[in-house]
């Protein structure tokens, strides 16, 4: 069990998050509906909220932004939120080159929440964005693809 995720977070992720305009809006360490561990950590910003989570379900942990009024709930099921990585320009390939590319990336951090932190540094701009015009365009609704 990862108890003190929020604080592993908060270290690797906070100063990152922070100086972009980030402050903590909260923490759920509830179980998923399965009984499967989950951990979210909610920031919030003057126009957009960034959840940083780790699901042992889906056996990851990753990041995600939203319009700010989007709900504090799990991002892969809730309206609004979207990987950060959603709003970059795809890499050329196969999908199956991609995906071993990505794998590999991942697999290169010794800790994930160190992987999200560089992901918040190279995406966050292009997922700003991208997620205000998606908002201002009303394009928001369904699942976190």
């Amino acid at each position: 069990m990862r108890h003190a995720f929020s604080a592993e977070v908060e270290q690797v992720v906070g100063s990152v998050v922070a100086a972009r305009g980030f402050v903590l809006d909260e923490t759920d360490d509830r179980p998923d509906t399965g009984g499967r561990e989950r951990h979210v950590v909610y920031y919030r910003s003057a126009d957009c909220k960034i959840q940083v989570y780790y699901s042992s379900r889906e056996g990851e942990t990753n990041v995600m932004i939203a319009p700010v009024d989007a709900p504090n709930s799990f991002g892969l099921n809730t309206t609004g939120w979207r990987y950060l990585g959603r709003f970059a320009e795809r890499p050329s390939g196969s999908l199956h080159d991609i995906a071993t590319m990505a794998r590999r990336e991942v697999e290169s951090y010794a800790d994930p929440l160190e992987w999200v932190r560089d992901r918040i540094v190279r995406f966050f701009d292009v997922a700003h964005a991208g997620i205000l015009a998606m908002d201002n365009a009303g394009h928001l609704g369904g699942s976190g693809s």
